[in-house]
């Protein structure tokens, strides 16, 4: 079975089951503590104009933006997650949920589409980085900038198990064999993450590979030092900017 084809399988399986009922804003906070928080955060500084999501998932983020775009597209591999999407946001003019593969269809916009682009832990996912970093830097205007957040493989806790000999995965547990639950075993290994990146590398992969002028670093966390020293104590975040 082709790779890309099996990634999505794998996701329409992981979804099938999940509660599209409850889905709320994610909050807004000053100081975010989690990956979908600091995205919000991000987004709402320099708002305005059009927002592109890759990967929106049950659209949280794209609730607490509504107000802060003229116009919010949010993609996903998975059919199950789009059609919950529509129907979160049926009747609203402002949002279009459709299901897109970005590594074999492209996106279906035009060149210099969109302001503000976002893609929260999704780069890790895919099978080339390089080139859905192109394809999103095609689609966003002059100056325009692509939100990322990812797994940092060098927080000191996954430089620890290193230390000790073990796999630092970054979805699952036991060396990516294992879900969170302690229980399943992953259908995938660490849960289908395909690549593994610190801030330097993926700044780097972006600018000096996809084209990108410059990339500006920050950090989350329930720790002060999360924001000091993101390198270490944050996963990565990064805003690219065309």
């Amino acid at each position: 079975m082709p790779s890309l084809a099996r990634l999505r399988e794998h996701y329409e399986e992981k979804y099938k089951a999940s509660d599209f009922s409850k889905v709320k804003a994610v909050p807004l906070l000053a100081s975010p503590v989690n990956r979908l928080q600091m995205a919000v955060y991000l987004a709402t500084r320099q708002a305005g104009g059009k927002y592109l999501e890759i990967g929106a998932g049950d659209g949280g983020t794209i609730l607490a933006l509504l107000e802060k775009y003229d116009r919010l597209v949010a993609t996903d591999l998975s059919d199950i997650r789009v059609r919950q999407m529509q129907l979160l946001f049926q009747g609203n003019p402002k949002v279009e949920a459709l299901q897109n593969n970005v590594e074999v269809d492209g996106l279906p916009f035009a060149e210099g589409s969109f302001e503000t682009a976002a893609m929260v832990d999704v780069i890790e996912h895919v099978v080339d980085p390089i080139g859905v970093l192109d394809e999103i830097r095609r689609v966003l205007k002059p100056k325009g900038r692509l939100i990322i957040l990812t797994p940092n493989i060098a927080k000191w806790t996954r430089r620890l198990k290193l230390l000790a000999g073990y796999f630092p995965s970054t979805a699952s547990l036991q060396e990516g064999l294992v879900h969170y639950d302690k229980k399943r075993p992953t259908d995938l290994h660490d849960e289908g993450h395909l690549h593994y990146f610190t801030f330097r590398s993926l700044s780097r992969l972006a600018i000096e590979r996809a084209g990108f002028a410059r990339a500006e670093t920050a950090g989350y966390g329930r720790s002060f030092v999360c924001g000091v020293w993101p390198e270490m104590f944050s996963d990565v975040c990064i805003t690219l900017y065309k």
